[in-house]
């Protein structure tokens, strides 16, 4: 759609959202805006004083949104887009992320759970409890956070235990067979020392009914997390923290791809069925057979210890994951296995630390610097059949043992010019090193592609120096400010990486941000930026030439620009109005590449089967996964012990690959709005009873448009879903 006609569009919404939820808005409020504050910048400020582009999802705002997982985050967050294939989620940020990162590659968005940073892209994926904000920091992140983070990163932080005793139990159902129970207890066991306990389960039926007898449903949900939280005060400068979280899931959520199909699926005319339905599925039976209920565990402790070393405040902390992922996918949508990986095997292990000494005086200068580590070590293999093969054999292409090694050394100065003016300069240096080791599977049975070339080894190391500096000018009620700062991707491996193979080179981000935030009155708020993007070294996960085999390469650069916005009001003392943007515009430079067509197309034979390449150059065409507009409203009305929140996101179309025919137009996502709402009745005895809807218009979308080799498939979004919770909270 275009952007003017959007941009009309807006007001209209904004204004009948007004009219319908209070006849009384216009009025003058003595209602103020509640300070928001954040860590981003390694310290607590209130976000109108954080020279950075920040969205910020309250305790609040994650439970009338509805966020379940990261896929609520992106949905709830102008800029983001969310995609998953199988359990690979897919996250990117202005137009930066990553498709794929299996092991020997990265993700382009960092994904942190209070200090720890989440490695995996399946590792992202778990439920939420507990969260006290999460924060989206838009733009590259190098000074601060290092590696990985070129489009930006997300700070998930988990309440922190208090010196009261307190605690909140609630159980919801809804429709699909859903149910949750949520328990959580603060405990002060004495004065100096206290533990925090919080439970989280949830069910759900499958969205999408199996159509083969014997095959299982998919997009169903049944996980569990858990997490217990210690802090000791040892002196009156120094606290230990010491928190153990698992987690588990035993489902297929968010999974489970349809026919798109124009050209002649392979599975079909192998004697398959298949279906394009919204809630149906076509999938053999045989990953049950091999590998039984899918399952995921993850355990990860962490440590942390803050004190102060006279004028300096000193913060070190460790963390160690464990994941062991035994999950499957059927990826041709038809009932035969021409493409399905049955069994896939994922177990990793992860270890980071680090330190920030923080200045703590009163001067005008104040700074930070600090040194983090990750490792990880993770092993994967799959059982994978193509074809239903020589007797449905099963296949690999080799068990990978991927080692990675990292550390950064980083610092930020602020210096105050003058009343008005502040200067901040920062830099960070990263090392990496990658190790591939390739064998054959050692399963029993299961052949290895292209075996006879392994094993295989290989290494590589990288190391860049990103620097940041910001200026300043403090008005009464805001700031204005402008940065420059980069952002730096390792490079990494393909899997399998055979003899012959190349490792990807680095992508490098340089960008320069223009921010404006204000207080206009005690009850509006408004920020806005502009930047601009010059991305160098694009890590492409796709098809690029005629050879029809998906890697990940350096395939070219891209400009990129655009502008965010943030609007607050309370426009009475009943309703709270917010609404937030973004505008993008993408274009890749010159990039040689591909678009899936259909053999019919190709060739005019009507009896083709599967699908090739149109070979074109992309220069000019906008980013894959980058809508142009981008938007969410909320409004928050509360009387008495009444409170309602309605809540409407939209997003432009945008590509999940390039559409070089009509018949290849299911890669386009059509641009669509979900609305969510939730309404609470909340007793003086601390009980509350809510209802809600999520997608409450039942609209159509997308998390997966993937053409391959044999078949055309999508994978649908969530549908309309509603229930109820009841909750006590003491």
């Amino acid at each position: 759609m275009k952007l003017s006609l959007q941009l009309l569009r807006l007001p209209a919404l904004f204004m009948l959202s007004l009219c319908v939820l209070s006849s009384n808005t216009l009025a003058q409020s003595s209602t103020t805006l509640e300070e928001v504050i954040v860590t981003a910048q390694k310290k607590e400020e209130s976000i109108q004083d954080a020279a950075i582009d920040i969205s910020v999802l309250s305790d609040d705002d994650i439970l009338n949104y509805g966020i379940m997982d990261i896929s609520g985050v992106a949905l709830s967050t102008p800029g983001i887009t969310f995609q998953n294939t199988g359990v690979w989620a897919q996250v990117y940020l202005r137009g930066v992320g990553t498709r794929v990162s299996q092991a020997g590659l990265d993700t382009g968005v960092a994904t942190y759970l209070d200090d720890r940073y989440v490695g995996r892209q399946s590792g992202i994926m778990y439920s939420m409890t507990d969260v006290e904000r999460i924060e989206v920091l838009k733009g590259p992140q190098g000074v601060l956070y290092g590696r990985n983070s070129t489009g930006g990163a997300i700070r998930v932080i988990t309440k922190e235990v208090s010196d009261d005793f307190e605690g909140k139990v609630m159980m919801g159902l809804g429709d699909y067979g859903f149910k949750q129970g949520n328990a959580t207890l603060n405990m002060p066991i004495s004065n100096d020392f206290g533990i925090r306990a919080s439970i989280q389960t949830r069910e759900r039926d499958a969205f999408k009914e199996n159509i083969v007898p014997g095959g299982r449903d998919y997009d169903d949900l049944d996980s569990i997390i858990a997490r217990v939280k210690a802090r000791w005060k040892l002196s009156d400068d120094t606290t230990l923290k010491i928190s153990h979280m698992f987690a588990s899931s035993h489902d297929l959520s968010h999974q489970g791809a349809v026919s798109a199909d124009v050209g002649n699926n392979a599975g079909v005319v192998l004697g398959g069925i298949t279906t394009s339905d919204r809630d149906k599925i076509a999938s053999s039976g045989t990953a049950m057979e091999v590998t039984g209920e899918p399952k995921s565990y993850l355990d990860t402790s962490s440590v942390r210890l803050e004190t102060t070393l006279g004028q300096y405040d000193l913060a070190a902390y460790l963390s160690y994951s464990e994941n062991d992922e035994r999950k499957w996918g059927d990826y041709d949508a038809t009932s035969l296995d021409t493409v399905d990986v049955v069994n896939a095997s994922n177990q990793s292990e992860e270890l980071s630390g680090g330190f920030e000494l923080t200045s703590d005086n009163d001067g005008p200068l104040s700074w930070v610097i600090g040194m983090n580590y990750f490792e990880m070590e993770v092993q994967f293999d799959y059982d994978l059949r193509l074809f239903a093969n020589f007797g449905n054999r099963p296949n690999s292409q080799g068990l990978v043992t991927y080692n990675l090694d990292s550390y950064g050394l980083f610092g930020s100065v602020d210096y105050e010019l003058s009343d008005k003016w502040t200067l901040s300069l920062g830099g960070r240096y990263s090392s990496e090193e990658k190790d591939v080791y390739l064998v054959v599977s050692p399963v029993p049975g299961r052949a290895t592609l292209a075996g006879f070339l392994l094993p295989h080894s290989d290494s590589e190391k990288w190391s860049e120096f990103n620097p940041k500096a910001t200026l300043t000018y403090n008005m009464e009620n805001g700031i204005i400010y402008a940065t420059y700062s980069s952002g730096f991707k390792s490079g990494g491996f393909n899997y399998p990486h055979r003899p012959g193979g190349t490792p990807l080179d680095p992508e490098e981000i340089d960008m320069i941000e223009i921010g404006y935030k204000a207080d206009i009155s005690d009850t509006m708020r408004f920020s806005s930026t502009l930047f601009m993007y010059d991305y160098k070294g694009l890590q492409i996960t796709r098809a690029a030439n005629a050879s029809g085999a998906v890697t990940t390469e350096n395939a070219t650069d891209s400009d990129i620009w655009g502008v965010d916005f943030d609007f607050a009001w309370a426009a009475s003392d009943n309703l709270v109005l917010k609404f937030s943007g973004e505008y993008l515009d993408t274009e890749y430079k010159d990039f040689d590449t591909g678009g899936r067509v259909p053999n019919t197309v190709l060739t005019g034979n009507p009896n083709a089967v599967g699908y090739g390449y149109d070979l074109f150059n992309a220069e000019g065409l906008p980013l894959l996964r980058s809508p142009e507009l981008s938007w969410t409203m909320a409004a928050q009305y509360d009387s008495g012990p009444m409170s309602f929140n309605l809540s409407y996101a939209w997003k432009d179309e945008y590509y999940f690959d390039f559409v070089r025919v009509p018949e290849a137009d299911s890669l386009r996502q059509d641009a669509h709005g979900v609305m969510n709402a939730r309404a609470t009745y909340a007793a003086p005895n601390g009980m509350s009873i809510s209802v809600w809807g999520k997608n409450i218009s039942d609209e159509d979308y997308l998390t997966d448009s993937v053409i391959g080799n044999n078949n055309q498939r999508i994978n649908y979004a969530h549908p309309r879903t509603y229930g109820v919770d009841l909750t006590y909270e003491f």
